[in-house]
């Protein structure tokens, strides 16, 4: 290292990967380099006992106020960058400006990658831009990482240990078979002690009050040791076992953890201590998160999310606490979310705004603050969306999209932010279409699209902003047939325009991921809409044509297994256009079989709650098509039941429904209308 006021490394990572960034933190700096390395002269300078400071921005930041100031010192006083790779990362605005920056100020540094998880080079090998791990600076045009040095931390590469020498030769600039061979001999001298040392952690858990009360200081020194201890089962040793089998130890250990800390009296633990415990249950709760045990893991982030208030309540005008709280209650807010418990859900992730908000408060620039405030709206919209309470999803949505403009803004050439951006416009589309009519959905979409074609090049290379550019416009053409038979000829012509092209794109979306089960969907959605749109026109064999695209779409294994609310309406969907197709053929009784079979499925749905964007349109839809069918049969008297029964049925929830869903209950409640009349 050239100077005392610089750094031997800077960390990049995404937040989505922070406890692993601090692992990895943490084992770089603990770790002790070969005596016999020691002093050797390399490249890089003499080789050092100790590979101390490395930059990791949560523990090393100072309070200057200006974190982007910070940040780039930091970077400039670093010898070496080290980039840790996941999908997450590759999306992340702040790691791909920070290789940039990186480079730009150091050009004779080195960039390492330490690969966490997704794949390398996944985009240039063609398969989906998701599994991608390195960011955009770290590939070259031709798609491949340009960086000399990957350690591949993955269990499928080279495992936790090697990657980490990986890291440190590259370091030091030390030839890794040296440091595997002292690696190797220090740990033959230590394997023997690991599963002794477990077993040691809970000798000293049991007996820390006995301690306490013959000796206070000297139990204060074992409890240290106790927690120092407890961190390292929780991280190192894991790393250590899982290869050999024995996460049974790791479970107990674990088990012993939480009784330990459910012994101590929170109020005699320093803020430290408590920094300590929310750490230790993050990680269970991460292990746990893994493990599929969503349980368990859920139980982890609310212990650490009482670590984490109290630690707030000592020192609340930290920076570093209120984000550290700010993180706790996203988590406990996400796993109870996903319980479906939509009230506890709505409470975290009102105070994990409320805590953004403050951070943001601070530094209004700090566009890190801002997309954490952005991300705790949008997150609350969707649990409104879950309550019905769509006008207070609305508010958080567009509080969410003023946000992400500002961050789109003052980083326009950000793909992150651009996408951010668009999604957040789908979802002002998705509420404006029922509180404020199809004209401002519309419009919505519009934003989006022109953010997708014309800021993003539509994706050309990433196959997921195709994929939601698909997604976003037959959103659109949907909404320009909205009125179904009473859509002007204006408005089938601009849907034909929007779904036809949109058929070559789709067909490439497929080809491209054949088992991609969500890109299928998107697709089936595309052929069914254009089938309805060239019905609408007259067309009949141009639907038929898209029915039949879209039935084939639908025989590949993965849909045929799918299950959900969402393909069982997309299946729904493609029975009522068939139904409408045989009825434009002329065969008029079998459509009509065809649709009492739905009508009856369709009637069983005893909430709508869940099924409100596709299944009221699908009721709604099949029976006024089976209403017609009948008073061409001269039943009259039969079609009238239907109409009310669906009107009567529908209009409880008329008020939250898509436009539509609003369109056919009209018409259905014109016809009845119009019948009274007569009647009288």
């Amino acid at each position: 290292m050239s100077g005392d006021n610089r750094y031997r490394a800077f960390i990049s990572y995404s937040h989505a990967d922070q406890a692993w960034a601090r692992r990895l933190h943490r084992a770089l700096e603990t770790y002790r380099v070969p005596s016999r390395l020691v002093g050797q002269v390399t490249r890089k300078g003499d080789v050092p006992r100790r590979l101390s400071p490395i930059f990791r921005d949560r523990d090393d930041l100072s309070a200057s106020g200006d974190l982007s100031a910070s940040v780039r010192d930091a970077l400039a006083r670093s010898d070496t960058l080290i980039v840790i790779c996941s999908p997450a990362a590759a999306d992340s605005r702040w790691v791909n400006e920070e290789i940039r920056v990186f480079r730009e100020l150091n050009p004779g540094g080195d960039v390492l990658a330490a690969i966490l998880s997704g794949e390398p080079d996944a985009i240039a090998a063609g398969r989906p831009a998701g599994q991608e791990c390195f960011p955009p600076n770290m590939r070259a045009p031709d798609g491949l990482v340009t960086e000399p040095v990957a350690a591949d931390f993955r269990r499928s590469g080279d495992g936790w240990r090697m990657a980490l020498l990986k890291l440190v030769a590259g370091l030091i600039d030390v030839r890794l078979d040296q440091l595997i061979q002292r690696d190797l001999q220090r740990r033959q001298r230590r394997v023997t002690v690991i599963t002794g040392a477990a077993i040691a952690l809970s000798l000293t858990m049991s007996t820390l009050t006995f301690f306490a009360i013959s000796a206070r200081s000297e139990a204060e020194r074992r409890k240290a040791e106790a927690e120092d201890l407890i961190e390292f089962m929780l991280s190192d040793l894991r790393a250590k076992l899982e290869p050999v089998g024995r996460l049974d130890v790791l479970d107990a250990v674990g088990e012993k953890v939480i009784a330990y800390y459910d012994e101590r009296d929170p109020r005699q633990m320093s803020s430290d201590d408590l920094g300590r415990r929310a750490r230790a249950f993050h990680l269970l709760g991460e292990i746990d998160s893994d493990e599929g045990d969503l349980e368990s893991a859920y139980r982890h982030f609310n212990t650490a999310y009482e670590a984490t208030s109290r630690i707030l309540a000592v020192d609340p005008s930290s920076p570093a606490r209120i984000y550290e709280h700010a993180q706790s209650a996203f988590w406990a807010g996400y796993f109870a979310w996903r319980r479906s418990d939509l009230d506890t859900a709505e409470a975290r992730f009102i105070e994990y705004r409320d805590l953004s908000r403050q951070l943001l408060a601070d530094e209004p620039e700090n566009l890190e603050w801002q997309a954490e405030a952005a991300y705790a709206h949008s997150n609350l919209g969707t649990v409104y969306i879950g309550h019905e309470r769509l006008r207070d999803a609305q508010r958080e949505f567009r509080q969410a999209l003023e946000l992400f403009q500002s961050i789109a803004d003052e980083s326009p050439e950000s793909e992150a932010a651009l996408i951010d951006l668009a999604d957040a416009w789908g979802w002002m589309a998705y509420v404006a279409e029922p509180l404020d009519g199809r004209s401002a959905a519309m419009e919505a979409l519009r934003q989006q699209i022109r953010i997708y074609d014309e800021q993003l090049g539509g994706g050309a290379d990433n196959w997921t902003i195709r994929r939601d550019t698909m997604t976003a416009e037959y959103a659109l053409a949907r909404l320009h047939i909205a009125e179904g038979r009473g859509a002007s000829r204006a408005d089938i012509e601009a849907a034909l325009q929007i779904l036809i092209p949109a058929s070559h794109e789709a067909d490439a979306l497929v080809a491209h991921d054949p088992a991609n089960l969500q890109w299928r969907l998107v697709v089936i959605r595309q052929r069914l809409w254009l089938s309805d749109a060239q019905l609408l026109a007259g067309d009949l064999d141009a639907a038929r044509e898209a029915y039949l695209d879209a039935s084939a779409y639908m025989t590949h294994p993965s849909w045929i297994s799918a299950e959900g609310d969402v393909f069982d309406d997309t299946r729904l969907h493609a029975s009522l256009m068939e139904a409408r197709i045989l009825a434009g053929l002329g065969d008029v009784d079998a459509a009509s079989l065809a649709l009492q079979h739905l009508l009856s499925e369709l009637e069983q749905i005893d909430d709508w709650q869940n099924r409100l964007s596709k299944g009221t349109y699908l009721y709604a839809a099949v029976s006024n098509t089976l209403a017609e069918l009948l008073d061409q049969q001269g039943e009259a008297r039969e079609a009238a039941r239907v109409r009310e029964a669906m009107v009567n049925r529908l209009t409880p929830v008329i008020a939250r429904v898509p436009a539509d869903t609003r369109a056919e209950y009209d018409r259905a409640r014109a016809v009845l209308q119009r019948e009274r009349i007569s009647a009288e």
